[in-house]
């Protein structure tokens, strides 16, 4: 959808954007591990568009945020029901089987927002800074969240991850878990980050493999990297 691909490189063109996502993801964590074939950047340059894909992906899921697997979405759905609602009427009626990619991209985003996590996403975003631009940022994304949770309801005629109950409890059933871990990763990256800013090198260094280790523990947990 070119309104939702529009909406997506919107936020992502924010100029404070790299700000944000580097402090409110463990993208500056996965860079220092060796987990890939290949380095996370191509040149070495920390700007996004030398970041390669995995480590994008795998930095959002880490947070909670899952982003690149539902954002923009929403938008573009309430612009087409907005805009063409006898459109929107025959997009829905193709789910029930005309169209099985479609309900195949759409049950993925669908999975994606099950897995996001409105209060962790908060806690990471509390690592940003600049008050200014987390709020912006999150508030942005939060409503986007919301908005594509909404479309997703009126799709499908129920809300998220009915169709699903089996993945849901899955979900549920390792939730208390994944929050302690989530929480022991924040305490550690707003260290490792302290002790960086302060010059310990060798300080930074012996905490690494730690939180290396918490990047491990909340990727076995939600049972994907990315």
């Amino acid at each position: 959808m070119a309104i939702s691909r529009e909406v997506y490189e919107g936020l992502l063109k924010e100029p404070d954007f790299m700000e944000f996502y580097s402090q409110a993801t463990p993208i500056d964590a996965l860079e220092q591990s060796s987990i890939g074939s290949r380095p996370s950047r191509r040149t070495g340059q920390r700007t996004l568009a030398d970041l390669r894909a995995i480590p994008w992906v795998v930095s959002w899921n880490q947070a909670r945020f899952y982003l690149p697997g539902w954002y923009g979405v929403g938008a573009a759905l309430a612009r087409l029901r907005e805009e063409d609602a006898a459109g929107f009427a025959e997009l829905k009626q193709t789910l029930d089987g005309g169209w099985p990619f479609f309900r195949y991209v759409l049950m993925n985003v669908e999975t994606n927002l099950a897995s996001a996590d409105r209060e962790i996403m908060g806690r990471y975003a509390a690592l940003v800074g600049n008050e200014s631009v987390r709020g912006a940022f999150l508030t942005r994304i939060m409503d986007e969240f919301e908005r594509t949770h909404e479309m997703m309801a009126a799709c499908f005629g129920r809300r998220s991850m009915a169709l699903r109950p089996r993945a849901a409890k899955t979900l549920a059933l390792r939730a208390h878990a994944l929050r302690v871990l989530h929480q022991q990763q924040i305490g550690l990256l707003e260290r490792w980050r302290g002790l960086q800013r302060a010059g310990d090198e060798d300080g930074a260094k012996r905490m690494l493999p730690e939180l290396l280790l918490s990047i491990n523990a909340i990727a076995s947990g939600l049972r994907t990297t990315g």
